[in-house]
């Protein structure tokens, strides 16, 4: 059984933290999941908390390992249908959303699924980043051909292209992760974190 830890604060910014993580496992398998609801938005912690619930009754079900593409794309439509359900209540809600990056941790292989900007790291001795953020920087990156330093200066950089939300441009991309990497740890992280902290820093943790 795979060990792990979870770690939340709410800074000193906000009243109310709209994260939300869980971890799952049942036998072999392992499934990580951190969710940052979008704090600008009605009911960012109410699109966090139904995403993991939606995520954790799919995971009750099974998951088929030559069927976890399609496993991840079921438990995202169903956080998103739940979340149109629960906007029932109040038509300000219809604006909520939330990052997800998880991690699914199998006897071969991890696959790592993200919308938004929350991320999932490998470290091996060293920390690498497998996810890419969604945002306005980067889209400029990739599609304009900006350069980081470029991109960095664009009004708005840091503003999400995709989020998981009942009326949000949702994006998914999926990465696998092979066995032979040789992972000490995975970790997730919302922006309250690798957003303050150096990868030097970061790896130094790690470390001990």
């Amino acid at each position: 059984m795979i060990k792990y830890a979870v770690k939340t604060d709410v800074g000193v910014v906000r009243s109310e933290n709209q994260d939300r993580v869980a971890v799952f496992q049942n036998g072999n398998t392992t499934l990580a999941v951190l969710c940052d609801g979008m704090g600008g938005h009605n009911g960012g912690s109410f699109a966090s908390s139904i995403t993991i619930a939606a995520i954790e009754t799919e995971f009750k079900k099974g998951i088929k390992p030559n069927k976890i593409e399609e496993w991840f794309h079921d438990a995202i439509s169903r956080a998103r249908q739940d979340m149109i359900k629960f906007a029932k209540k109040d038509a300000k809600l219809l604006d909520m959303g939330t990052t997800l990056t998880a991690a699914l941790v199998l006897e071969d292989n991890i696959y790592v699924i993200n919308i938004g900007d929350s991320r999932t790291y490998l470290y091996n001795g060293y920390l690498h980043q497998i996810t890419t953020d969604h945002n306005l920087r980067n889209h400029y990156i990739e599609h304009f051909g900006y350069s980081k330093e470029e991109a960095a200066k664009v009004m708005g950089a840091m503003a999400l292209t995709s989020a998981l939300g009942p009326k949000k441009q949702i994006k998914v991309e999926s990465f696998v992760i092979p066995k032979s990497e040789n992972p000490n740890y995975l970790v997730l992280t919302s922006d309250g974190i690798h957003d303050y902290i150096s990868k030097p820093n970061f790896e130094s943790i790690l470390s001990t």
